[in-house]
């Protein structure tokens, strides 16, 4: 028997952009057990979901690719609402889903497990150069598209605004990061960072079955491990890739770029990085913080 996962605090703020519709939160209702994947762009979301699907269904054979059985929720990328709805509501058991708004931008839901991950912020802004590359729809006036001088400067000074927040920033990344993971909103957040997990992948499955409450044995641990890492993923895009085969994404294949770390080695300045380093410290003044959103590792998380 399902229980609706009742409300204990509702949405604080809306927003949207160019996929991002909160109009398409009503395709999930939420039942408690439920997962809710909560992520900025380019931080394993797809990784983690993927994972933590694998886990409610009891290893890798799922009945239906990932992104039906787990979608992007409030993101619009063609698939009618309808037919979210319905994949959603056929869904026996525990159900993931993902979203990359922050956590002021959604209900707080009782029995609902939700999962953040981040990564450092350098690390996502060479990611999503190559992602939006692979987007047919992404022109090629598109801000991060341009040489790597003059897209670093609009990562670095760009704005975040809730009506336009697929417009991804540094200062949108550090909203994301304040919203969910330090403003005590949801007291049984899973925090995770991606530097953690690609250091030891199966660790990484243990502790989230455990953030997520599933019983999971060793041998399921080691399935799920095998199937989720970098090359076992990229080799089967269909499965995996959100609306793969719609001609979406330029390549499928490309959705899975690198599973690297410091991917900005060698390709900003010295100026550039101290840059940076000014920025994020005005966005996000407590160091702790800060060297947690970089690098990951143990970290008291405190509201601040």
């Amino acid at each position: 028997m399902h229980i609706k996962a009742r409300v204990l605090a509702p949405a604080k703020h809306i927003y949207r952009g160019v996929i991002t519709n909160p109009d398409r939160w009503a395709t999930w209702l939420p039942r408690e057990g439920d997962i809710l994947v909560c992520t900025p762009s380019k931080c394993g979301t797809t990784w983690t979901q993927t994972i933590l699907t694998m886990l409610v269904h009891g290893g890798p054979d799922l009945p239906a690719p990932v992104p039906v059985l787990s979608p992007w929720v409030d993101a619009d990328l063609g698939v009618p609402p309808e037919e979210v709805a319905a994949a959603l509501a056929g869904q026996s058991g525990r159900r993931v889903v993902k979203t990359h708004t922050p956590a002021d931008g959604f209900p707080v839901w009782q029995g609902v497990n939700v999962v953040a991950v981040y990564r450092h912020p350098l690390d996502m802004f060479f990611s999503l150069r190559k992602h939006t590359a692979n987007r047919r729809d992404a022109g090629d006036d598109h801000a991060t598209l341009g040489p790597v001088s003059e897209a670093i400067d609009s990562f670095l000074e760009g704005s975040a605004e809730a009506v336009d927040f697929d417009k991804d920033t540094l200062a949108s990344m550090v909203h994301h990061f304040r919203k969910t993971a330090l403003s005590g909103r949801l007291p049984k957040l899973g925090l995770f960072h991606y530097a953690d997990m690609i250091r030891d992948g199966r660790a990484a499955v243990k502790v989230l079955a455990r953030a997520a409450g599933i019983a999971a044995d060793p041998a399921v641990i080691d399935a799920v491990t095998a199937a989720t890492t970098f090359g076992a993923m990229k080799a089967n895009p269909a499965q995996y890739v959100p609306v793969a085969g719609t001609g979406f994404w330029k390549s499928d294949v490309a959705f899975f770029d690198s599973s690297s770390s410091r991917k900005w080695e060698g390709q900003l300045s010295e100026d550039q990085l101290a840059r940076y380093h000014a920025q994020l410290e005005l966005l996000l003044p407590d160091a702790g913080a800060r060297n947690w959103l970089e690098h990951g590792g143990p970290w008291n998380r405190q509201a601040r």
